[in-house]
């Protein structure tokens, strides 16, 4: 506003004197230089005026830009503390189960995997179940209360999958478990109920069945088929598992 007002008052005494000189005898000439003048200053200040607004605009949204990238920034940051936070949280978990189950890792029966997104614990069946079977022996029980010891203090969610052989299942157990789909699910079960008595909240609990369909070893052999007859218990911090549900 003052530039503009300096403006109209810089070319009001302009025409004031053009007038003024006009009276006095001035040639039109003159007069119309001055009112040239005139013309121009007030042209060279509404350009200068709307550089000003430009260049005034172009601050206001360099100011947004950098609070949206500081915003960013602090985003970033905080993911990244979070981030390193959880992977202590999964190396502590790590060490903890490999020293609960070391005899177990030892026997080749436990293997314990950290992975890029958590932790897999797979479990041989013939330390957890007789062979057709779904109830726990009492060998399996105080396996997995170790585990569950460890677990229900942590911010995982728990899937607990049941894997099969490709063997059908026998005449004397078909009509309880018809498929190993149903055998994988009620062997997976059976663990999330113990894990669940134990004190870790069945919100963070999933029981699977995968039945013969993920295969560890070649069901043709023995050696094979008793690698595939086993408990893999997957584990994600809580953060992980609900970033990919919402991806």
């Amino acid at each position: 506003m003052n530039a503009k007002w300096k403006a109209a008052q810089a070319g009001a005494i302009l025409l004031l004197a053009a007038a003024l000189m006009a009276g006095c005898g001035v040639s039109k000439s003159k007069y119309l230089e001055a009112t040239q003048s005139a013309d121009q200053l007030a042209a060279k200040n509404k350009a200068l005026q709307e550089n000003l607004d430009s260049t005034s605009a172009k601050k206001d949204q360099l100011e947004k830009d950098l609070a949206a990238i500081q915003a960013s920034s602090d985003q970033l940051k905080a993911e990244l503390e979070n981030s390193k936070k959880a992977t202590v949280n999964m190396q502590s978990t790590y060490e903890g189960l490999v020293g609960q189950l070391k005899n177990e890792v030892s026997s080749g029966n436990v293997s314990i995997q950290q992975m890029r997104d958590g932790i897999r614990v797979n479990l041989a069946q013939d330390i957890l179940f007789k062979s057709g079977s779904a109830n726990l022996d009492k060998e399996g029980k105080d396996l997995l209360a170790k585990v569950a010891d460890e677990l229900k203090s942590s911010n995982y969610e728990i899937a607990v999958i049941g894997h099969t052989d490709d063997q059908k299942i026998g005449p004397g157990l078909a009509q309880r478990y018809p498929t190993n789909w149903e055998l994988g699910s009620a062997r997976a079960s059976q663990i999330t109920r113990l894990f669940k008595d134990a004190g870790i909240a069945e919100s963070r609990m999933l029981a699977i069945s995968a039945a013969e369909g993920l295969p560890r070893g070649d069901n043709s052999t023995p050696e094979g088929r008793a690698q595939n007859r086993r408990i893999e218990i997957r584990l994600r911090p809580v953060e992980t598992a609900e970033a990919a549900a919402s991806n």
